[in-house]
């Protein structure tokens, strides 16, 4: 099952892709972040738009996890973020794969066991799980790490399902 997480940002936008299986054995396939540089907003989004599109229909994965939107003290920062996620959604959307959304605490607890951690530590989790040489970049890493805690609820949720039909 191919997994591929989106973290959205109006001026870096990660993505990670992962290989899961049902035993729980997880496998980098791809990570790394659009960089959308000096362009203007509308060329920003356009931009990301057609890159996870481009991504998305080159991996063909069953599921896209994108970062819910949390709450910022500036407005202006929360609108563009909320521009950019959107666009991401459609992106995700338009793929034909399931779509689901994780909060950010929600990740931090899966990868880490405290949902309060910083981004260092969900880097280092993304690189120890899935046998990394490096740990990814900020944005990639918050991506994986999407990508993982869903592939882990996935093999959980089946695990009790066979644990209730036996």
């Amino acid at each position: 099952m191919i997994v591929f997480g989106i973290d959205p940002g109006s001026v870096y936008t990660g993505f990670g892709v992962i290989k899961a299986n049902p035993k729980g054995d997880m496998q980098h396939v791809d990570s790394g972040r659009i960089c959308c540089g000096r362009r203007s907003f509308p060329e920003r989004l356009s931009l990301i738009y057609d890159q996870l599109s481009n991504l998305l229909s080159q991996y063909k994965p069953e599921y896209v996890v994108v970062e819910q939107l949390f709450v910022h003290k500036n407005p202006m920062s929360a609108l563009k973020l909320g521009h950019a996620r959107g666009v991401a959604v459609l992106a995700g959307s338009q793929s034909g794969a399931q779509l689901v959304e994780y909060t950010p605490r929600h990740v931090k607890k899966a990868l880490t066991g405290y949902g309060g951690a910083n981004k260092d530590q969900v880097g280092y989790m993304a690189k120890m799980m899935l046998a990394l040489p490096v740990v990814p970049v900020s944005d990639a890493a918050d991506a994986l790490a999407l990508a993982m805690t869903h592939a882990q609820i996935l093999r959980t949720q089946r695990l009790t399902k066979k644990e209730v039909t036996i």
